[in-house]
């Protein structure tokens, strides 16, 4: 092959299939670099056919204007020759990096299918179905752009195309009711969708086969493996995604990119790895080993096992030695070894056997000294009869040991007592003597002492109070150094009355001289960032940092707010004197920014950023400041809008977009390469001159690149209409045109280099 095919100089070789080749190649006439796609028609069984279905699908194509799509520059042949020049796209296809196996995340997913599917459903509202979906065409600029390639001359690598005995790659994620030869609609695409991130997710293609009638037959009968099975940890909900989208029945698959897009993003969120074993039930062997490590049984009576309990407790017999009083099974129980809890405590004065029967009401005890009736556990079984020893004689014996002592021994003893008992008795009267002395309470010492009621006793005594913690007798010091002694005033004794304890006398006295010594507290109150206004108990008394004096001792309440920060709470409690510092760091808040537009449904791009988000819209924004706001939408003109955003508080932008006129009859346009435009006589339009220094720079109306460079005169329906004029190595021009009926516009323009 030359290295020019008509007017393109081929640059590069990208790939190649059975009948076509793609190529990197330049339009001489526009000067722009193009990919260039090249069908031998020679090899083609139905060669009028493909071009019919190619010129159709290309002229449908026409209507798209979406950023994820790539523009068709247009369609032509030349001799035995099929050419369709697309935009050049520099990047990386999903096929390259499934390749690579450098895998996906569910970021990346997520990312990917969103920006897919835009363009997905962009086709949807014109109309256009794209009919060889394959990862090879989903290609990510080095921005992250994606842009879907093939839209408007899908049906050249359609897999009903293919001819020769090989397996074509858009196959594998054809939709069934495409493989029968069915129409296809937006609903097929999606399948195709769905199969290639089921191949993004699983590294594995969902439908195989060793030649193309079985690839045919998996996909038109078989149902792939769930991805889940395949990745065990795998987000469940994504596997279920993947799968609906690849449902047989279109009806039960996404009605729009749109809706797959929202189930993948609660993905994202909810992106918790599952797959995981389920914890297994504890055996009751388990609870029976944690049983004998645990608390002894109680002595009561042990549950008795019903006839539905049983089985289950033989299925789960132990392995191990277990208590059998807490083994659960009653007939492997009976007659065997003592319980663990039942372990001599004490060591029996006698022995005697223990029956350890479950029947039995409480286990048996060792036999007493006394004469004592031990119950029998179940009526009607026979156990041996214990000794008994006979209370009276034993209690004949000892009182006559009794009356062998002395009286004189009586008399000593009862004498001795009587002292001991007035010198302890007499001790405890002058021990709170000296202490109601010490105390300067006179009158109460002589009270304990006579007993005789004075004037200063209380007549109707009062219930004894509790002492003052200690903390608040610890802040009496400080007070008494600065301010002295202070007195002791009669409104407090009526609140702390006199107890009638002997034993609280002195607390009281303690208690009257702190609470009389109170003394104010400080606090020292600092912020991140500094500059907060600080409430204190409610009232707003200075920013920070500053300290605050004369605080009443107490429970209190500090608050710290700051524009363009959430507040900061703190509740402390302040004691008596106390010299206190506390720091508040406050968060900072977000500036809400609520985007809307007429007509809905418009792209928004902050600060020139695609946001993923179609208006109405609200989202945050972390950087205070001035934004650019951008309201894209395919039709129309772009919206452009300036907002200042202030942390903590939300900003409004509403756009109403101008809608762009109609290409879909540029007249005026020559040259043979030409299928995509039609041509006219310019009847009811206006007319677009322009005319360049130096020539042949490509002319785009409405991002649609026309076939021939300037100087160029053609013909637009009355509209507003976006041209741009470009050339290499030169400024670009970029005019917002209005057309009006019979009018013309002229642009005359000598281009800057760069």
């Amino acid at each position: 092959m030359s290295e020019t095919i008509g007017r393109f100089e081929i640059i590069s070789h990208i790939a190649q299939s059975s009948f076509a080749s793609v190529y990197k190649a330049l339009d001489t006439e526009s000067e722009q670099t193009v990919a260039l796609k090249v069908v031998r028609l020679d090899q083609v069984p139905d060669r009028e056919g493909l071009l019919r279905r190619v010129f159709e699908e290309a002229e449908q194509a026409k209507a798209l204007n979406s950023h994820n799509i790539a523009v068709l520059y247009g369609v032509g042949d030349e001799g035995d020759h099929l050419l369709a020049a697309t935009e050049y796209v520099q990047g990386n296809s999903v096929a390259t990096t499934l390749a690579r196996h450098d895998g996906f995340s569910i970021w990346d997913l997520q990312d990917i299918a969103r920006q897919v599917s835009h363009a997905l459903d962009h086709a949807q509202v014109h109309n256009v179905v794209h009919h060889s979906l394959e990862p090879a065409k989903i290609m990510v600029q080095w921005d992250g752009l994606v842009k879907v390639l093939g839209f408007g001359i899908s049906a050249l690598s359609s897999p009903l195309a293919a001819a020769d005995g090989s397996i074509p790659e858009p196959l594998y994620y054809s939709s069934p009711e495409q493989l029968r030869g069915e129409v296809s609609d937006h609903r097929s695409v999606l399948f195709s969708l769905g199969a290639i991130l089921y191949e993004m997710a699983t590294d594995q293609k969902p439908f195989t086969g060793e030649t193309a009638d079985e690839v045919r037959g998996a996909v038109l009968e078989k149902l792939p493996v769930q991805p889940l099975r395949l990745k065990a940890n795998m987000n469940r909900g994504l596997s279920d995604l993947i799968m609906k989208a690849m449902a047989k029945n279109p009806d039960e698959r996404y009605a729009s990119g749109q809706e797959l897009v929202r189930d993948l993003e609660q993905c994202k969120a909810n992106s918790s790895p599952t797959g995981a074993a389920h914890a297994t039930p504890a055996a009751p062997a388990m609870a029976a080993a944690a049983a004998v490590g645990g608390r002894k049984p109680s002595p009561a009576v042990p549950p008795k096992i019903t006839a539905s309990a049983a089985p289950a407790a033989e299925d789960s017999k132990p392995h191990i030695s277990v208590d059998p009083l807490m083994n659960g099974d009653s007939e492997g129980v009976r007659d065997q070894s003592a319980s663990f809890s039942a372990v001599s405590e004490l060591p029996p004065l006698e022995a005697a056997p223990v029956d350890t029967s479950f029947n039995n009401s409480e286990p048996e005890p060792a036999a007493e000294a006394l004469e004592v009736e031990v119950p029998r556990p179940v009526a009607g079984k026979s156990e041996p009869e214990k000794p008994k020893v006979q209370v009276r004689a034993a209690a004949q014996k000892a009182v006559k040991e009794i009356r062998k002592t002395p009286p004189k021994l009586y008399l000593t003893a009862l004498g001795g007592a009587v002292a001991l008992i007035g010198l302890i008795v007499g001790g405890m009267m002058l021990k709170n003597y000296f202490e109601d002395r010490d105390a300067g309470n006179p009158a109460s010492a002589i009270q304990q002492i006579t007993g005789a009621p004075t004037d200063s006793t209380p007549h109707t005594p009062a219930p004894a109070q509790p002492s003052t913690p200690a903390p608040v007798e610890q802040a009496a010091p400080p007070a008494q150094a600065e301010e002295g002694p202070a007195p002791q005033p009669e409104v407090q004794e009526l609140e702390q009355p006199e107890p009638s304890s002997r034993a609280n006398r002195g607390k009281k006295t303690k208690t009257r001289a702190v609470a009389a010594a109170v003394v104010p507290a400080q606090l020292s109150v600092s912020s991140t960032p500094e500059g907060a206004e600080i409430t204190f108990d409610g009232s707003a008394l200075c920013q920070s940092p500053c300290t605050l004096t004369g605080i009443a001792p107490g429970a209190h309440t500090v608050i710290a707010s700051k524009t363009g920060f959430s507040s900061a709470t703190r509740n402390l409690s302040l004691a008596s004197g106390a010299n206190a510092s506390i720091s508040l760091s406050l968060a900072q808040s977000a500036a809400l920014l609520s985007v809307s537009s007429t007509p809905a449904g418009a792209a928004v791009l902050l600060d020139g950023t695609d946001t993923g988000k179609l208006t109405p819209a609200q989202f945050n924004v972390a950087k205070s400041g001035t934004h650019s706001v951008t309201l894209r939408r395919a039709g129309f003109l772009d919206g452009t809008s300036s907002v200042k955003l202030e942390l903590g508080q939300t900003s409004f932008v509403k756009l109403t977009l101008t809608q762009l006129g109609n290409t879909d009859e540029i007249r005026g346009a020559g040259g043979r390469f030409k299928k995509v435009f039609s041509h006219g006589d310019g009847a009811g339009m206006g007319t677009v001159s322009v005319k360049t220094q130096p020539k042949g720079a490509q002319i785009t109306v409405n991002s649609r690149a026309l076939d021939k460079g300037s100087p160029f005169e053609f013909y637009l329906n009355p509209g507003t209409y976006v041209l741009d004029v470009t050339m290499p190595g030169y400024r670009g021009i970029h005019r917002v045109i209005t057309v009006e009926e019979g009018e013309k516009v002229a642009i005359e323009e000598a281009l800057q280099p760069e």
